[in-house]
């Protein structure tokens, strides 16, 4: 006989499927991705229902429930996901405990982290898919963000729209785009120029991911020149079977399966997975690239009717914590930009 479970009871890691569209072409493999929250970021269910692990065990793009009952909702781009959630589901609510600022555990947080342009897109439609899936968020919808944690293109098209109900504040900068690389190629591609001299080749930002993309183009053609840029370029492995066009899933999906042996991706991101999987993978640092680098603000959503309590203690453990944890991830030190200021428009 059937149980009936009840949204309320169900807390869910959505992750789009890349390897179960893989398809013919390539012989893929699933990999055990990081994972975060409740549960290690499986599918949790109270009543004794089995957990989906295997193809469900992905990078996380919705962490927490989705029935409203999050105490503390956060939109974010994805691509700083390794030190942001250890700071959401591990820290925060400890910090809450410890000073009593505020109540709040691990299992009434949610977290969206999917890249820019798609949050903007599902801000403008309504909501999200994924399959057959579909997550409403709108204002008087369950799900709708507390805290909105982007760059400053889409903050001031956010302010534009009247979603923010505070000025963004910048609390991260990235250090631009590394090379992730087969292990077996670290003698061979030991830095960018090795690479651009080399016939490889390798997978990166789709047209999708806009800002990410024009970063990467921007950051080559002023490193190599456009020449030696275009020839590089022209060896992009443009798609493959199961891709979803988020980097942070595509890139090192790609290298592991012998799609591509070289990604080109945000350098923190690049040493993450290196770290993550050293047997088989490895980072190419660009020092140059810093220049190039990118940051991330952190807003309040105008979210009629909602209690701000949680969103205002994470603000203020965020600022204070945020120093240390980023620059631990590979990320600029706060001294190195202006940390804490205000966006402008």
């Amino acid at each position: 006989m059937k149980k009936t479970i009840s949204l309320s009871r169900i807390y869910i890691v959505m992750a789009l499927a890349i390897i179960a569209s893989a398809g013919p072409g390539h012989a893929t493999d699933p990999l055990d991705w990081p994972t975060y929250g409740p549960e290690l970021g499986h599918l949790r269910v109270d009543d004794g229902i089995d957990r989906g692990d295997g193809l469900t065990n992905g990078i996380p793009d919705i962490v927490g429930p989705v029935d409203g009952s999050a105490k503390l909702t956060i939109f974010t781009e994805g691509n700083h996901y390794p030190v942001l959630l250890p700071l959401v589901f591990d820290a925060f609510p400890e910090y809450c405990a410890e000073t009593e600022r505020c109540s709040i555990t691990a299992d009434e947080i949610t977290v969206v982290t999917l890249p820019q342009v798609m949050i903007m897109a599902g801000l403008q439609s309504g909501g999200f898919r994924f399959g057959n899936a579909q997550l409403p968020v709108k204002q008087d919808t369950p799900v709708f963000p507390d805290l909105f944690m982007l760059g400053e293109r889409p903050m001031g098209r956010l302010n534009e729209q009247q979603l923010l109900a505070s000025k963004p504040r910048v609390f991260a900068k990235h250090r631009g785009m590394g090379l992730l690389i087969n292990r077996d190629l670290y003698q061979k591609v030991p830095d960018l120029q090795a690479f651009a001299s080399s016939d490889l080749p390798f997978v990166f930002a789709t047209p999708r991911e806009t800002g990410a993309r024009h970063q990467y183009l921007g950051t080559l053609n002023a490193l190599l020149g456009e020449d030696a840029a275009r020839a590089v370029f022209a060896r992009e492995v443009a798609d493959f079977p199961g891709r979803v066009a988020i980097q942070h899933r595509d890139v090192p999906y790609a290298v592991m399966n012998g799609i591509a042996p070289v990604g080109m991706i945000f350098g923190h991101l690049a040493d993450f997975y290196a770290s993550y999987w050293p047997d088989r993978l490895a980072f190419v640092e660009i020092p140059e690239a810093a220049q190039f680098g990118s940051e991330i603000a952190v807003a309040k959503a105008e979210r009629p009717n909602a209690d701000p309590s949680a969103a205002d203690a994470f603000l203020e453990f965020l600022f204070d914590a945020a120093p240390g944890a980023y620059r631990a991830g590979g990320f600029m030190s706060s001294e190195d930009f202006d940390f804490g200021r205000e966006l402008n428009w």
